[in-house]
């Protein structure tokens, strides 16, 4: 099939009009793989009003990623035609979806058999862990081993040591959140006893792909292991957090390297578009990395809306009082509206397990310590921490709108109207970034 060299397809837009809407893929190193596309992307960018940059999250096939697309795009002009319609300015929107490679939870439907000793009946297909994403770049000795470890029911003593040690190349990365910057090599003994607080509840997978990790209601989700490290270690449990540093990576990857050049060359084709950032989960790190990561672009980005981001918390802190400032500090001068981001106590995965994936470092493993958040809680699941840039406000529905503050962040109390991590395609997520719009 021949490669598409426009807009994925065209959906309605206001008063019978079509908008392109585009598709621009991304490599895990942030290249991207459709430069046709993209060119005629920013060809059609000079001519709009306004340009609209969606990134998912992680975990979302080609499938899963364009329909959560559409569902917003379809909440959205829902909300335009009710409450923007006629326009008070000019309206001629094109939409953008980035597409990076975010899968590692393999879905029933899209594995082959499971080859091991044990019988067909033996085997769960929806509990398939994404160990050769992790043994990439390992060597073939590395790799069986990682491999021979993984398939164990538990692991103890020397043994989850030797799979620890296997995944720190893996899991060294750059800490570009909260400020630091440089790179850091886990030790193998700390993730053992991160690990081993790990809740143990083998939960049920997500519906659909799409989510941090599957949501879970409070009655559902696991204590930490009770049991010392030295007694048993799940490596099911192990692999998934590795993932989600892996993917974190990854994330910030593809947003500063081919998301920020997509996003200054829509910025630079013309002076008058209005640009508009969305990113969900993961899809935050994305837009946010493309947005702070290195010299500004040519112009401000009109605005942000970060859905249940899978961010640090403290990724806007002030530097005061000792404190570094947070890693995407930059952000906040380049958007010409204060950032709006939602946070939700219904979102399980990043108010009850993020702070025991998303670090490198030893610290406390309690979501809340001592009443604040703990250093490495989720900013979709606590809310910006360490900043004096920020207003707190309970989430509006139409046709209420927000006011603008005069901080550079508004921060949007989402518990009515987000129900769980994945629940950001519905109407007053796009009111919320409707009101940016109409602005």
């Amino acid at each position: 099939m021949a490669a598409i060299k426009g807009p994925w397809k065209t959906v309605a837009g206001p008063g019978g009009t079509t908008v392109p809407f585009y598709v621009i893929r991304f490599d895990k190193r942030g290249v991207c793989t459709s430069p046709a596309s993209l060119a005629h992307l920013v060809d059609a960018a000079a001519d709009a009003t306004d340009v609209f940059l969606f990134s998912h999250g992680w975990n979302n096939d080609w499938a899963a990623a364009t329909r959560r697309y559409d569902q917003f795009i379809t909440q959205f002009t829902r909300s335009h035609a009710a409450h923007w319609h006629p326009e008070t300015r000019p309206f001629r929107p094109v939409l953008v979806g980035v597409h990076w490679p975010s899968t590692v939870l393999v879905m029933q439907d899209e594995q082959g058999p499971d080859i091991a000793a044990g019988t067909a009946s033996d085997q769960d297909p929806e509990e398939a862990v994404p160990v050769d994403l992790l043994a990439e770049d390992l060597t073939p000795d590395q790799a069986a081993r990682l491999y021979e470890l993984a398939e164990r029911e538990e692991l103890r003593g020397q043994d989850a040591l030797d799979f620890a040690a296997l995944l720190v190349p893996v899991l060294t990365g750059r800490d570009d959140e909260t400020g630091t910057g440089e790179e850091v090599t886990p030790d193998a003994a700390d993730l053992v006893a991160l690990w081993s607080t790990i809740p143990d509840g083998d939960t049920d997978p997500p519906p659909e792909r799409g989510g941090f990790a599957p949501d879970a209601s409070d009655d559902t989700t696991a204590g930490p292991q009770t049991a010392g490290w030295l007694d048993k270690l799940n490596p099911r449990n192990v692999i998934r957090s590795a993932t989600v540093l892996l993917m974190k990576d990854r994330a910030g990857r593809v947003g500063a390297a081919g998301v920020r050049t997509m996003l200054h060359g829509i910025l630079a084709a013309s002076e008058e578009s209005r640009v508009h950032l969305v990113g969900h989960s993961y899809g935050a790190k994305v837009v946010l990395s493309a947005l702070a990561h290195g010299s500004a672009p040519s112009r401000q980005v009109e605005s942000v809306l970060l859905l249940q981001p899978a961010t640090s918390a403290k990724c806007f802190a002030d530097a005061s009082g000792g404190n570094r400032a947070g890693g995407y500090r930059p952000a906040l001068e380049r958007s010409k509206q204060p950032i709006m981001t939602t946070f939700s106590r219904h979102d399980a995965p990043l108010t009850k397990l993020f702070h025991f994936a998303a670090r490198r470092a030893s610290d406390k493993r309690e979501a809340v310590i001592a009443g604040a958040p703990s250093e490495y809680a989720a900013l979709g699941g606590f809310g910006p921490q360490d900043t004096s840039s920020v207003t707190v406000v309970d989430a509006r529905t139409a046709p209420h709108r927000y006011d603008l503050p005069t901080t550079e962040v508004l921060a949007i109390r989402a518990d009515d109207v987000i129900s769980g991590h994945g629940d950001v395609q519905n109407a007053a997520t796009a009111w919320a970034l409707l009101c940016q719009v109409m602005e």
